[in-house]
């Protein structure tokens, strides 16, 4: 018996559904780096907006976008202090790392450092390929590549903790969009293409931590809840008792 046209049709579209599955991969980026490293303006810039006087992130933004084969959601996280510690929130869904380091900020580079080794080491980023941005080589007294993977002590973490790495100085601030700096296009381009290297890996990966983090949170929500309930008991209880 023939197939019929619907038949036909409806297989076409899941042929041509899985093609472009195959062909167009969903990727999602943390990037990351102390507060004033660059980070929001590098963003803007890749997606073709000004990059100029661009305010603090509180918490974080999220950005997608298609490049080449991909769609990318960036999340932009902000760098301070106080923030920091709800990075490891997004460290699961994320298949690679964008760390951008102020060159210029030659006083933070220990700071800097010490941040780069926590995200390194975390076990949901161990092993995931990780672009460092040396962004604001315009400035005057930036560190230049070099001192750059001296000071981070760079080549001895990656390698501590098997991830890919590649380094780019760049300057957020001069261009966006088809005038973004080369540099930071070619360091996109390098993360993504290893990211496809090992997608189904990478992916079976992240699937798993995400997994396991909704997990954990939904019984952290339970745990919280069932305090709640016992403090109102409580708190109940010697109303009652006082009232009495």
């Amino acid at each position: 018996m023939k197939a019929s046209w619907l038949q036909r049709t409806v297989a076409w579209i899941v042929r041509l559904m899985s093609f472009r599955r195959k062909f167009q991969r969903k990727v999602t980026l943390v990037m990351v780096g102390l507060d004033n490293a660059g980070k929001t303006a590098t963003v803007r810039g890749i997606q073709g907006e000004n990059p100029q006087d661009v305010a603090p992130t509180v918490g974080f933004s999220k950005v997608d976008l298609k490049q080449g084969k991909f769609e990318v959601t960036i999340f932009d996280l902000g760098g301070g202090k106080r923030i920091r510690g709800i990075w490891k929130n997004y460290y699961s869904e994320s298949h690679g790392v964008v760390f951008v380091v102020d060159s210029s900020d030659v006083q933070r580079i220990q700071e800097t450092r010490e941040t780069m080794t926590e995200v390194l080491q975390h076990p949901r980023i161990a092993g995931k390929p990780v672009l460092v941005l040396a962004n604001k080589q315009d400035q005057e007294g930036a560190l230049a590549e070099a001192d750059i993977i001296e000071n981070l002590s760079l080549e001895k973490l990656v390698n501590e903790n098997k991830c890919l790495c590649q380094i780019e100085p760049c300057s957020a601030v001069l261009g966006c969009g088809k005038k973004l700096d080369k540099s930071i296009k070619k360091g996109l381009n390098w993360l993504l293409s290893n990211i496809a290297k090992d997608y189904e890996a990478i992916a079976e990966r992240v699937q798993k931590d995400t997994a396991e983090q909704r997990a954990l949170e939904e019984q952290d929500k339970k745990e919280r809840a069932e305090r709640v309930r016992r403090i109102r008991e409580e708190r109940d209880r010697l109303e009652r008792e006082e009232a009495e």
